[in-house]
């Protein structure tokens, strides 16, 4: 996965949105209202035009609140009450919230109907935001009411600096909360292991995270390499793990990979073979590739052969768990449930070529 500057990481964090309505809570303490509305207005603007489209929601409605709150300023802000007019941009802040969340059906059929799946997990996280925000500044808004109400310190007086200072806390937190999701969400997206998406020709087309593409079965095709091992024309065969997607338990070669994204396809080959035994020295040829799909998973196979002669490096490779077999043995349980089915598909062409070409050059030597 590609690592995100820190401005980068700023875009793509919907809840900076929230930044020119931080800003706007501070100046209104320290300079004039008229100054403060100006200076969020020119935040808001920056950021809609700055981030990324499907991200410029909170930023628009932070330019509407302001806009509006402009043109307020000129008629009905008093700017020796400037927590006054703080609360009447937090609750014109507030609807917008809210008429946001009640459209956000609409916005998410245009969506899909574009199938636009980058733009929708924007707006998912958007809505987040969007969420906490509303719940939050309701909430300072029924505090401030219940203290003017109620009575308390600084009851009917709106003056009284703990006003501005709730609210700050609470967009401080939804901005704090989002950017901490989305540092863990990052890093563990670092750890992911990402497969390319292919066609058919082995073109690649986009790419997707294995623990996504599990729960997706055979949506998207992925390229699989795998290495048939020989020696002396008789087939190492080892029962797959049980954490194996495709056939669990039955036999087949210990040697089979995804191919990484952005990999090639030497590479997946060797490593599939060093992970398993250690060694990258086994004599590799490529013999076919061909499409497998089940009701589980689609894949652009790439088939390898390592056809071994030497004993010593047979010996060398220490595969364990696993056995030879013949191809006689191999044909007497073929169709039972015991092999894979990759495995089966392969065998015959295996048959074919590399075993028969073993037994014509063990007859030349008899002879």
């Amino acid at each position: 996965m590609e690592k995100f500057t820190f401005i980068q990481k700023i875009t793509r964090n919907p809840a900076f949105g929230l930044m020119p309505m931080l800003f706007f809570s501070f100046l209104a303490g320290i300079v004039t209202i008229y100054a403060a509305v100006g200076v969020a207005l020119l935040l808001s603007f920056a950021g809609f035009l700055w981030v990324e489209k499907p991200l410029r929601l909170i930023y628009q409605l932070s330019l509407v609140t302001f806009l509006i709150a402009f043109i307020l300023s000129l008629f009905h802000f008093t700017p020796e009450m400037p927590v006054n007019s703080f609360l009447i941009v937090e609750i014109i802040f507030l609807l917008s919230l809210i008429m946001a969340r009640f459209s956000r059906s609409r916005m998410v059929s245009r969506l899909v109907k574009r199938e636009n799946v980058i733009a929708r997990n924007y707006l998912k996280e958007t809505m987040r935001v969007v969420f906490q925000t509303q719940y939050g500044l309701l909430i300072h808004l029924l505090l401030v009411m219940g203290v003017l109400l109620l009575g308390g310190p600084g009851s009917g007086e709106l003056h009284q600096p703990w006003i501005l200072i709730t609210a700050q806390a609470v967009l401080l937190v939804v901005i704090l909360l989002e950017s901490g999701r989305l540092h863990l969400l990052t890093r563990k997206l670092y750890k992911e292991e990402w497969l390319p998406v292919v066609t058919e020709s082995g073109e690649v087309t986009g790419k997707v995270a294995k623990s996504i593409t599990k729960d997706l079965k055979n949506r998207f095709m992925h390229p699989v390499v795998r290495v048939a091992l020989i020696y002396r024309g008789k087939i190492y065969l080892r029962e797959r793990e049980a954490s194996r997607l495709l056939n669990p338990g039955l036999l087949d070669y210990p040697f089979e990979k995804y191919m990484q994204y952005e990999h090639d396809i030497d590479e997946s080959v060797h490593n599939s073979i060093s992970r398993e035994c250690g060694n990258k020295q086994i004599p590799l040829r490529f013999l076919l590739k061909y499409t497998f799909e089940n009701d589980v998973t689609k894949r652009l196979i790439f088939l390898y052969v390592a056809d071994i002669k030497e004993e010593e490096l047979f010996n060398s490779l220490h595969l364990s768990g696993g056995k030879l077999w013949t191809e006689a043995q191999i044909e007497d349980n073929m169709g039972t449930g015991l092999f894979s089915e990759c495995f089966e598909l392969e065998f015959e062409y295996l048959k074919n070529t590399v075993l028969l070409a073993y037994r014509f050059y063990s007859k030349i030597l008899d002879e």
